[in-house]
């Protein structure tokens, strides 16, 4: 059977995460929806994603994969087709052809966040739902001298939700994890790994505000990370900053065409 790839980007104050759920929108059951009116003849397997996100974390270039049992033929009208019958909020941006082995989750090797951060004692009319607004001084040199200590594969449970993890490894490589100061009011962190526990990089990012707030004198990420006990981190901020930006395909480069989208 053909398989397809999809790039998509959505804001995720419009719905409840990806994954389908009973009665509630979500981004799969939107681009399910539209895929089983246009391919009605052509009957399209369930998608798979790359990351399955929470309610309300965004996505800049999410990969899904479906499966048809017949070729789609014109990628420009399928987009078009797509677009037109998905709600505000969820965008299809590129599609190709891929590997009949290709799975969009099980052969992703890397995932990229960014996590935004509007950083001002005054209120912006383009934060809520969009970044988390911290109001209080923060030394982000400090935090930025943090970072080293997270690279690389480690135990990650004290900075994941406990419930979720209970009897599960948590060990995760984190490849590579920047500070970026775009301007003097917004601050943005970049990280790549191999995979992401739940809410983990929001209680990473919620840690290191912590820690760049002077909450603790004499404990580090570092620290805070042998101890491997949620109680001992940072808070876990709002999804409203969270944005999935990338998936990572070591076997499948070819996938990484998705991203660059030209008109037709």
């Amino acid at each position: 059977m053909p398989n397809y790839a999809l790039l998509v980007e959505y804001d995720g104050n419009d719905f409840y995460g990806w994954q389908k759920q009973k009665e509630l929108p979500t981004v799969q059951a939107s681009i399910e929806s539209a895929l089983s009116i246009i391919l009605r003849k052509n009957p399209a397997s369930r998608l798979s994603v790359a990351g399955r996100t929470d309610t309300g974390v965004h996505a800049l270039g999410m990969v899904c994969n479906f499966k048809t049992e017949y070729p789609i033929p014109n990628f420009h009208k399928l987009l078009v087709s797509i677009n037109a019958l998905t709600p505000k909020g969820v965008s299809v941006k590129n599609a190709m052809e891929v590997p009949p082995e290709f799975h969009s989750r099980f052969s992703c090797t890397g995932r990229e966040y960014i996590y935004k951060i509007y950083y001002s004692k005054y209120e912006s009319s383009f934060v809520e739902g969009r970044a988390f607004w911290e109001k209080h001084h923060v030394d982000w040199d400090y935090v930025e001298n943090q970072l080293q200590n997270l690279i690389g594969e480690k135990d990650f449970r004290s900075l994941t939700k406990a419930k979720s993890m209970a009897g599960k490894r948590a060990v995760r490589e984190i490849f590579d994890i920047r500070l970026e100061r775009l301007t003097p009011d917004w601050i943005q962190i970049r990280i790549r790994a191999n995979g992401f526990m739940h809410n983990m990089v929001r209680i990473t990012v919620g840690t290191l505000l912590d820690i760049g707030k002077g909450r603790w004198k004499s404990r580090s990420i570092g620290s805070i990370l042998e101890e491997k006990n949620r109680s001992t981190a940072g808070i876990t901020l709002p999804p409203d900053g969270l944005y999935f930006v990338r998936a990572y395909y070591e076997d499948y480069p070819e996938i990484h065409e998705l991203y660059k989208i030209t008109l037709p």
